[in-house]
């Protein structure tokens, strides 16, 4: 899981605005300021691994992610999110990964829900979420 974290992590921080302001499962700073707006958090998950035999291991990976770009106003999200899609989706298609050892499919992004507003926290965050993952192989 982390070897594909460290990518989408990488990948994001080709743009230059977010190259500090990426985190994972956690925005926050080591010195205990705040995080200046707008950041985008990944949640990773190993998804499932299956296999083409049923005797033989689980090979197949299928890494996922939910990535939430946070701004305090919609302006802030969509620009965030415009820019994250754009270095994981080039031109419709999905980039593919570059995984050291694996062989990786296209990347694919979705967007499940409508941009959100957290009113429990003061002054209120807004954020995007989106779902995205690939599958990835062994190649030995």
């Amino acid at each position: 899981m982390k070897k594909h974290t460290d990518w989408l992590v990488s990948r994001i921080e080709t743009v230059p605005a977010l190259a500090s302001a990426t985190y994972v499962t956690l925005a926050v700073n080591a010195d205990g300021s705040p995080v200046p707006l707008p950041y985008v958090v990944i949640h990773p998950t190993d998804g499932r691994d299956d296999s083409d035999r049923l005797s033989g291991p689980s090979v197949t990976q299928h890494p996922r992610f939910q990535i939430k770009c946070v701004g305090s106003t919609y302006e802030q999200v969509a620009w965030a999110a415009e820019k994250v899609k754009a270095v994981l989706v080039d031109g419709g298609i999905g980039v593919t990964p570059a995984i050291a050892g694996e062989r990786s499919g296209s990347f694919w992004y979705s967007v499940p829900q409508a941009v959100q507003t957290d009113n429990e926290v003061n002054p209120p965050l807004v954020y995007h979420t989106a779902e995205c993952g690939f599958i990835s192989t062994p190649t030995a």
